[in-house]
């Protein structure tokens, strides 16, 4: 009964994606850069993945550069992230996470609920489904003993929800965010709108944090390392910086 009704779900996203319209942070936070990310940058980013993958189990989650470019193109648009900078630390990170946009979820050593292209944890994951507007009623629906409070389902009750749901259900809640349209641009929501305090309202992301967002539009090595360590929370590696690095290159044409 449970996987028919997610079923049901996933089938209903393809069609409700497309209406989906994020809500876009002030444009004058971002520079002026606005251009978009062409099929041979992209491809050079995720060094020429090709699909399928012989011998892997996960041929449905690989995606071409040609495959993928729409959705990033269209998650730096809806997200309104012009600058280079800011797109080159996001791109690495996804294809960094995704092994060149080969996985959509964790397989090593395979986290319950951890996924999308920047293989976010489960509760940013599940975060992201409520808030995105044509998913909210469905993710809700898959959570157990929810407490209401004159009708209305409490944030508090769903904050601390997280930390006790089944296994089963962190993977049921990931599985409504790895459409194509959804999993692509998770990198830019959580860098612009994930830390939301209210259902259906946005939060800040990174953005709030002091210089985090002046440094990446500079492209400076530090800008970045503040982005991975306070923003993504996790360490600064020689292989990532090589990733940012040669992804900020083929982006300013250099290459």
């Amino acid at each position: 009964m449970f996987l028919t009704f997610l079923l049901l779900i996933l089938n209903a996203l393809q069609t409700a994606q497309a209406a989906f319209i994020p809500v876009s942070r002030s444009s004058s936070s971002s520079s002026s850069n606005s251009s978009e990310i062409t099929l041979s940058q992209l491809d050079a980013i995720i060094n020429g993945t090709t699909c399928p993958l012989k011998g892997s189990e996960s041929l449905d989650e690989c995606r071409t550069a040609a495959q993928a470019l729409p959705f990033v193109n269209k998650g730096f648009s809806d997200y309104n992230i012009t600058s280079v900078g800011e797109k080159a630390a996001l791109l690495s990170l996804m294809s960094f996470e995704s092994g060149g946009f080969q996985f959509n979820i964790n397989h090593f050593p395979g986290n319950p609920g951890q996924g999308t292209r920047n293989l976010m944890e489960f509760p940013a994951v599940y975060q992201y489904a409520l808030s995105t507007p044509f998913l909210s009623n469905q993710t809700l629906a898959l959570l157990p003993n929810l407490k209401k409070h004159k009708g209305r389902t409490s944030y508090a009750s769903l904050s601390s929800l997280p930390n006790t749901l089944s296994n089963q259900t962190k993977n049921a809640i990931r599985a409504v965010v790895l459409g194509d349209g959804l999993s692509f641009a998770s990198a830019m929501w959580f860098y612009t709108q994930s830390g939301a305090t209210q259902i259906g309202q946005p939060g800040q992301g990174c953005t709030q944090i002091a210089g985090l967002v002046q440094g990446l539009q500079a492209q400076t090595e530090a800008g970045w390392e503040h982005y991975i360590t306070d923003c993504v929370g996790t360490t600064v590696t020689d292989e990532r910086r090589e990733d940012y690095l040669r992804t900020l290159k083929i982006l300013n044409g250099n290459t």
